[in-house]
């Protein structure tokens, strides 16, 4: 009998077979056999695992529960690698002699053999962890190829190398990644002939070039590093970035990079080209955005590149109706790659600059008055600045040094320092009547509140009284002069309570409402004049 399975697939099928031949049976008929596990007239099975045997066994069902076990064992080991192409067999065979496996051995048979099979399936290959995102490479090599594409789009004169260095911190073998200032050919010849004592490092450099001698140094040098060997190497990139002259002083990964070994089949590894692609290209990220001063739905969609709509979905709960205030927090969308590169680059220019504005107070000036006393003139100096980089768009710039070439001129204002006055309503309550508009073929020149005969009338605003007593077709009237150069008029007033020249306090009673001169009813005419015209008081009044 013979049985066929595909290894690490759920469903099994059993091919048996017809091999006793008429003579063999004879013989076993006639002779008993010897070994473990066999009696007279007993027959058994051999096992074989993709062509070769891998043992027998007396009772034939014990195969499946032997190879689910090894099978089991193989898949713990290796994170559910699943080979496909692998088969057993099972044939009833005619020997004489023999023994037979119980399922345990069995079972540690097919485990043996399996591992093998295993070993020959797989690749070695580089898992690289970014975030939650991961691609598997082919070799080493791909993996500085992915790095490299991504640092050298923002380091385009190869100034800076990367570094593969182990983790200390992890049991595993997951290794980081540093970004340091690219050795010259002298230090990285000297720096070989410094390690030559390293194990490891003469038979890694020997008989390469430049380039990959500082890989080979630096593969070895990640099996011996230590915690001391990481702060000195720090602490000489931190000196070689304080070096003068303008240039990129550092080149880092925004993100952490880790890089595992794996072993995985072939179909799972990703094409360099593509793996570039993936890890370099924008992909929209989600990111918390505080609002400022001044910002509204739409100009925070529109400076990220959205649609309000776009912005709304993110943001469960809000409308377009929602009124932002400085300092909430919202989810916005933001182009980014997988991998970000953050570049610090000390540039130095020369540009305009002009001096804060000098002011001179008037403790006799409102201060709503002011006025210029000397213009600004452009002042010019030299900057040195270090200037932070994320993708190539500036998220910082540190001015560390400054030189004046010439000294601004700064804009001198004059001010007043005093709280300009304040106009209230003359009487409290009454019926809006008339607007300052034109009436019956002519200008109304003020406001009208109807009211009873007797309401007290106040100052609207502290001054002093510049006329009291009857004026033409106001009756009688009152007008004040206030310290704002203004002047507030008070018509149609049944008795008048202070007189030409005194002082008033704002909702100071000065008068009582009348009917007196050119009025259709009892009310109080009131306007406020400037520069001697009328103007429309009702913007004026608090």
């Amino acid at each position: 009998m013979k049985k066929k399975k595909l290894f690490f697939n759920k469903k099994s099928q059993l091919v048996f077979a017809e091999s006793m031949m008429i003579t063999c049976g004879c013989m076993l008929l006639g002779v008993p056999l010897i070994g473990s596990g066999f009696g007279s007239g007993d027959s058994y099975y051999e096992v074989t695992l993709a062509g070769k045997t891998v043992g027998s066994v007396k009772n034939p069902s014990v195969v499946e529960n032997a190879y689910l076990q090894a099978r089991a064992r193989i898949s713990r080991e290796t994170d559910g690698l699943v080979l496909a192409d692998v088969e057993y067999e099972l044939d009833k065979v005619p020997k004489i002699f023999g023994s037979t496996m119980d399922s345990d051995t069995l079972s540690d048979a097919f485990y043996k053999e399996l591992t093998q099979i295993v070993a020959k399936a797989k690749k070695k290959a580089y898992l690289m962890k970014i975030n939650e995102f991961t691609v598997t490479l082919g070799s080493y090599q791909d993996v500085m190829d992915v790095l490299y594409a991504t640092k050298d789009r923002f380091d385009t004169d190869n100034e800076f190398q990367i570094n593969i260095v182990s983790d200390a911190a992890r049991e595993l073998n997951v290794y980081t990644v540093e970004v340091s200032k690219q050795n010259t050919a002298e230090e990285t010849a000297a720096e070989v002939a410094k390690l030559g004592g390293i194990a490891g490092v003469g038979e890694a450099c020997a008989g390469i070039g430049e380039y990959d001698v500082s890989q080979a140094v630096e593969s070895v040098i990640t099996k011996t590093v230590t915690e001391e060997d990481v702060a000195e190497e720090n602490a000489a990139d931190n000196a070689e970035q304080q070096v003068e002259g303008d240039g990129l002083r550092s080149v880092d990964f925004a993100e952490k990079v880790e890089i595992a070994e794996a072993y995985v089949s072939a179909d799972e590894i990703t094409p360099t080209d593509e793996a570039i692609d993936l890890v370099t290209k924008d992909t929209a990220k989600n990111e918390i955005y505080e609002v400022r001063s001044g910002d509204t739905l739409s100009v925070i969609a529109n400076s990220n590149g959205l649609r309000v709509a776009e912005v709304l979905a993110l943001n469960e709960g809000m409308s377009e109706n929602t009124v932002l205030h400085e300092g909430d927090e919202i989810i916005i969308t933001v182009p980014e790659p997988e991998l970000s590169v953050e570049t610090v680059e000390e540039s130095t220019y020369q540009e305009e600059y002009y001096a804060e504005v000098q002011y001179i107070d008037n403790d006799e000036w409102y201060t709503t008055k002011t006025e210029v006393r000397q213009e600004e003139q452009a002042g010019y100096h030299e900057v040195t600045a270090l200037i932070t980089k994320k993708n190539g768009a500036e998220e910082n710039r540190d001015v560390i040094s400054e030189t004046v070439l010439q000294e601004p001129v700064p804009k001198i204002v004059e001010r007043g320092t005093q709280t300009p006055p304040t106009y209230i309503k003359p009487i409290s309550g009454g019926r809006f009547t008339s607007g300052f508009k034109r009436r019956w073929g002519r200008m109304h020149k003020g406001v009208d509140w109807a009211c009873p005969i007797g309401t007290a009338v106040m100052a609207s605003c502290g001054g002093t009284v510049v006329q009291a007593g009857w004026f033409s077709g106001y009756g009688n009237c009152i007008t004040i002069r206030h310290p704002d150069g203004k002047q507030t008029r008070y018509g149609h007033l049944s008795k008048i309570l202070v007189s030409s020249g005194q002082k008033v306090t704002q909702g100071q009673k000065i008068a009582l409402s009348g009917n007196t001169g050119r009025s259709t009813g009892p009310h109080v005419h009131f306007e406020i004049m400037i520069n001697g015209s009328q103007v429309n008081p009702l913007p004026y009044l608090n």
